[in-house]
């Protein structure tokens, strides 16, 4: 059977300045491009969403697709208490209702996706073919995995093979999953001329992650240094409500906060960036686990990467450009940023392994062995 139209299902709210939500969007895109009908549906659970235009507008979306939302019946970030269980039940009973809604009318060549377990986990009981990407562990996930009525209906992604290796799979799940890193997309890239302004670094991404502080004091700080008197920190990404705050205590003329840019605007600044900053929260799923977008849109945009020295960092592929520092140590990340201006950006033709259209034909290529199911002929 070829199958022609792809239905993502998730409880991620859209337009977003999450990465994961960019994700989500690049991936659709990519689906689209290679000849699927695509559809998004999600929960209007924050109210961000006004129309498709506003989610086209917001990610700059090239090439567009269906886009739904469902009624969320629960109230939701009203009740303070318990929030991880209100998520969890919320998000239960809202994965219920959709994956009921949405397959009253369900089509034979359709294939679902989703990076929601529950999903996933009530998409299998009705024997539906299903693609889940999963970014992080949880005990929820592995009672999931250990409980889906078919695994042969599942094609399970991970984002790095520390992250599969965490879960205890059974063999047919085990053969039906395969690691995608993140990826780039090109053509933010393609067409435009690199050209570097030297000593200038950029850091892009939310200052906030899970609740947490990217350790955005640190940086500041470090450029203080004489060392780093003459180089030039931009940082990019919300919320507004945190760079404000920060902008008011800063004192350090060669940092600038830009807060909140448009992916192709920061795409842009990246560019004619020397170096680029990856750093994370201090968790486990972002000292193990984690697969950065920024990592790949850096190597894409010759960017000469200083990067905190922890295991799914030192994981990622295409280690050349990479100057590591150790958490928290001011003297090793102004080593590190020394270092890697006095270096030249070392080319990898891997790089091309790593756009959203390599990803998506992976992944096509891995769901075809699905009881001889095959995505649709170009």
């Amino acid at each position: 059977m070829k199958f022609k139209n792809l239905t993502y299902i998730t409880y991620q709210v859209f337009p977003n300045e999450k990465a994961n939500t960019l994700q989500t969007i690049r991936m659709l895109e990519s689906f689209s491009n290679y000849g699927l009908n695509v559809k998004l549906i999600f929960p209007d659970r924050e109210k961000r969403f006004k129309d498709a235009d506003s989610v086209d507008n917001f990610y700059n979306i090239k090439t567009k697709f269906n886009i739904e939302t469902l009624k969320h019946f629960l109230p939701f970030n009203r009740i303070k208490y318990f929030e991880k269980f209100n998520f969890i039940f919320s998000s239960f009973f809202w994965s219920l209702y959709a994956v009921f809604k949405t397959t009253k009318n369900h089509l034979n060549e359709e294939v679902f996706m989703t990076r929601t377990s529950w999903i996933l986990y009530f998409l299998n009981k009705k024997d539906k073919i299903t693609i889940f990407e999963c970014h992080k562990y949880s005990k929820t996930d592995q009672l999931i995995f250990n409980n889906l009525k078919n695994e042969n209906n599942s094609i399970i992604i991970f984002m790095n093979k520390t992250l599969k290796e965490a879960f205890n799979l059974s063999k047919i799940l085990s053969n039906n999953s395969i690691i995608l890193e993140s990826a780039f997309d090109e053509r933010q890239f393609k067409d435009k001329e690199i050209t570097k302004i030297e000593k200038n670094i950029v850091f892009i991404g939310r200052l906030l992650r899970f609740g947490k502080k990217r350790n955005i004091d640190f940086l500041i700080k470090a450029f203080s240094d004489r060392r780093l008197k003459e180089f030039k920190l931009n940082i990019v990404g919300g919320p507004n409500v945190l760079v404000n705050e920060i902008k008011r205590e800063l004192n350090s003329s060669n940092v600038k906060l830009l807060g909140h840019l448009s992916h192709d605007q920061a795409i842009d600044l990246l560019i004619e960036s020397e170096i680029g900053i990856l750093i994370n929260p201090d968790d486990e799923h972002s000292n193990i686990h984690t697969s950065p977008i920024k990592y790949f849109e850096y190597e894409r945009g010759r960017v000469k990467i200083c990067s905190s020295n922890v295991p799914a960092h030192r994981n990622l592929p295409m280690q050349d450009n990479i100057y590591y520092f150790e958490k928290d140590d001011l003297e090793s990340f102004i080593i590190s940023i020394l270092k890697a201006s006095k270096n030249s950006f070392i080319p990898n033709k891997k790089i091309n392994e790593f756009s959203y259209e390599s990803r998506v034909q992976k992944l096509m290529s891995s769901l075809a062995r699905l009881e001889g199911l095959e995505p649709p002929t170009l």
